[in-house]
This record gives structure tokens, sequence and C-alpha cells, in this order.
């Protein structure tokens, strides 16, 4: 009886965390309209961030990291699902279905015509890889 139960609760405890990884590792659906709430250049890294913010006031920060100009084929791309909650930067694979959705994600940006030119950079070095 007493392995059955630490049984459950291992598995249950499994459950949890796949279900908490799925959830910080996931593209989210952000309710439009999206903004672009701030933009970054991190020379020191190479890196291009930018936060976009939803009607619902959700954050969803998204960047390249490498040479942009010279070997965007290169860059690597990184996204935080929510800073506020959990600051764990997620890098998906190159040419990944993660990455298809964040270029689903700023393509929709960039059409409702709020474009901001970080924003577009993104989506031009993912829209030419993928």
């Amino acid at each position: 009886m007493l392995k059955s139960i630490a049984l459950a609760a291992l598995l249950v405890m499994l459950l949890a965390f796949l279900g908490f990884q799925y959830y910080i590792t996931s593209v989210p659906d952000l309710a439009e309209p999206v903004s672009v709430e701030a933009t970054r250049f991190i020379e020191q890294d190479n890196s291009l961030l930018v936060t976009l913010r939803d009607s619902e006031g959700d954050r969803f920060t998204v960047g390249l990291r490498g040479d942009i100009e010279n070997e965007p084929e290169e860059t690597a791309l990184f996204f935080i699902r929510n800073p506020d909650l959990v600051p764990y930067v997620y890098w998906p694979g190159l040419r990944s279905n993660d990455e298809k959705r964040v270029l689903e994600l700023l393509e929709d940006v960039v059409e409702s015509r709020k474009q901001d030119a970080a924003v577009f950079r993104i989506y031009k070095v993912l829209k030419n890889r993928n």
C-alpha cells in the first residue's frame, strides 16, 4: 500500500514537471493586439531582444544571438515565455517547430502594421532560414 502511494505521488510529480516544462518551452498564443514593449541590442553578446506584450498584459521575450548582419543563418534563436514567473531562456533548434511557431507569431505582429525595426529584423532572419 505504501509503495503504491509513493509510486502514485511520483507519477503526479512527474506529470506536473512535464506540464511545467511544456509551459516554459512553448510559444504562447498572445491575445491581439500585440505590441512591442521594448527592444534591446546587447553588444557584448551580439544579441537582439524584443519584448512583446499582449492585450492581457502577458509578456514574451524573443531574440537572436550571433552575427545577424554577416551570418544570419548561424544566429541562435532564444525566447523567454514568462519572464516574470520563470526567467528561463529556451534555445530551440535551428529550423525546429518552435522556431516556426515564433516565426508565425512575429509574422502576425509584422502584418498588423505595428512594425518595429527589431521585430522585422528577427522576422526576416527566421523567414529566410525557414
